[in-house]
C-alpha cells in the first residue's frame, strides 16, 4: 500500500491485533502512524495505527453504493453519483475510472476505495461521502 496516496479524510481498514478487523476514517498522518476515528466495530474510537497494520479497501460494487452512486439503467458499467456532480466507469474488465459525457477521465489510478474518494475530492472540489 502507498501511504503517500492517503490523507485525512480516506477510510481505510485496518487489523491492529489478531481477529480485530474494523473501517477506519483518517485524521492525521504522521511520520510513522496515522491517528483516526473508528467507525466499526467501535464507532467513535479514536487510536494510532502503525503503517504496517493498514489495509486498503478495494473498490467493488458495493462500495459504490455506499458513496451513493447508483447504476445506470441502461448500461450496467456506468454509475451515477447521486449529487450529479461526477459518474464512475466500473467495469468487469478491471477499468475503473471518472466518466464525462464527452470523455474518460482516467489520470490517477482508482483500485481502492481512497482512490475513489481522492479522485472526486480533485475533480469535483468535495468530498466524497461514504456510509460504511
Amino acid at each position: 500500500m502507498d501511504i503517500k496516496r492517503l490523507r485525512p479524510g480516506n477510510l481505510i481498514k485496518i487489523s491492529p491485533r489478531e481477529n480485530e478487523e474494523g473501517l477506519l476514517l483518517i485524521q492525521e498522518i504522521h511520520k510513522e502512524s496515522i491517528i483516526g476515528e473508528m467507525l466499526v466495530p467501535r464507532q467513535g474510537y479514536h487510536f494510532r495505527i502503525k503503517f504496517y497494520e493498514i489495509m486498503p479497501i478495494p473498490l467493488n460494487e458495493k462500495w459504490l453504493e455506499k458513496a451513493g452512486f447508483v447504476q445506470d439503467e441502461n448500461n450496467g458499467e456506468l454509475w451515477r453519483d447521486s449529487n450529479k456532480r461526477m459518474d464512475f466507469y466500473f467495469s468487469g474488465l478491471g477499468q475503473k475510472q471518472f466518466y464525462d459525457e464527452e470523455k474518460m477521465i482516467g489520470k490517477f489510478p482508482v483500485e481502492f476505495l481512497h482512490d475513489l474518494q481522492n479522485g472526486y475530492l480533485f475533480l469535483t472540489g468535495k468530498e466524497l461521502n461514504i456510509n460504511p
